[in-house]
């Protein structure tokens, strides 16, 4: 679906007002921020307000273009002037669905959110992320910080960005108390412990962002783009800012059996007027992620079966679980994750390649016959 590039000012953006934690922005997580026009590294320039983590109010400057962007409430806002139509709309009902929320999280008894939500979708996100102890992870739509909190506690250390300013400042109220807004636990030492430190929240818009090249472990994003086109964008940062032994978790609404079978649009939104959303088959999803990464994996969670919703969560969710695994059943699942490996990079510029030891040793003994040093190109010795 094409949408209208409507500008829109970004000067119409909430600047919200001070938080009450004294925070900041983690000065170790600071060199991982890129100028969102060229990439550049973005360096403190200013600094207003200190906070017992890091810098609560300031200034980024790019030292390619001088771009600057603020540190505002302990958050790098990274945003682009102007903004597509639909862009605004999404911040603009994100805005208002945290804003609303409480800050200490209460589980809805049924839907997103709810106990058997969280339980059937969070741990094959978990999974496909495992090992996170030392980790540094790049996280893309983090809303109010489920996965961000369950991550840290886990041991990483995260770059949370989300479009939605509230999002952040929701999620900046809630590292202090180190328990994740969600009613599936881990057993880690770090709940319940400050969180703070290991966290740099980040308002940016996912389809123009951009972090320090191959410096993140783990990358996330467990929320959908508008578009084929902003998706694209979104894998090639990722792929960009993954170490060579990275790896990209990436979750969408599945365009599922059942769907497909039914006759159901593809495109549509969750609610009237609502955030649109773009269902995929796997398929789709690695063909769309193949141009970055050269191993990928898909997987399919969250079956369609509105019965379990009816019995104990718990049992519930050990029933949706297995039934994800079952090779028929598991394309019913209603949401699907793509786990991608192996960064593709442009080639570089005079950067040597492995090539065959074999060759290069004849080649050695041919030129030694010949009395002539072993050259490859003018200049260069083997």
């Amino acid at each position: 679906m094409t949408h209208t590039k409507s500008e829109v000012a970004i000067s119409s953006l909430p600047t919200g007002s001070p938080d009450p934690f004294d925070i900041g922005f983690p000065r170790n997580l600071l060199p991982l921020l890129r100028c969102i026009r060229d990439s550049g590294e973005l360096r403190l320039c200013r600094e207003t307000r200190s906070g017992r983590v890091g810098v609560i109010e300031g200034t980024l400057r790019c030292i390619k273009c001088s771009a600057e962007y603020a540190i505002q409430n302990g958050v790098a806002r990274l945003m682009a002037e102007t903004l597509t139509e639909e862009t605004a709309h999404e911040i603009e009902l994100k805005d208002s669905e945290y804003e609303a929320l409480p800050d200490d999280f209460e589980a809805p008894s049924s839907g997103w959110r709810s106990q058997y939500a969280d339980g059937i979708e969070i741990p094959p996100h978990l999974e496909e992320l495992a090992p996170l102890d030392g980790c540094k992870v790049l996280e893309l739509g983090c809303g109010d910080g489920r996965f961000t909190m369950l991550m840290a506690q886990l041991g990483a250390e995260i770059l949370a960005v989300d479009v939605s300013f509230e999002a952040v400042r929701k999620l900046a109220r809630r590292l202090p108390s180190g328990i994740a807004p969600t009613t599936y636990r881990i057993n880690s030492q770090n709940v319940g412990q400050d969180l703070s430190g290991r966290v740099g929240l980040v308002q940016a818009d996912a389809s123009n962002f951009r972090a320090a090249s191959r410096s993140f472990d783990r990358a996330l994003s467990a929320t959908p783009l508008d578009s084929r086109d902003e998706r694209m964008s979104m894998y090639r940062a990722v792929a960009e800012a993954l170490t060579d032994e990275g790896r990209y978790v990436a979750g969408v609404e599945h365009d599922d059996l059942s769907r497909r079978l039914l006759g159901m649009p593809s495109v549509k939104r969750y609610t009237p007027g609502g955030i649109f959303v773009e269902h995929l088959t796997g398929q789709q999803l690695k063909n769309e992620t193949a141009p970055y990464f050269s191993r990928l994996r898909v997987r399919f969670i969250r079956v369609h079966a509105p019965l379990l919703k009816h019995l104990p969560a718990g049992f519930a969710v050990r029933v949706a679980l297995t039934l994800a695994r079952i090779p028929l059943l598991r394309l019913l699942g209603e949401l699907v994750l793509v786990s991608a490996e192996r960064p593709v990079r442009p080639p570089v510029e005079g950067l040597r390649r492995a090539g065959s030891a074999a060759a290069k040793g004849l080649y050695r003994c041919y030129k030694r016959l010949k009395r002539q040093e072993p050259i490859w190109d003018p200049g260069e010795k083997v």
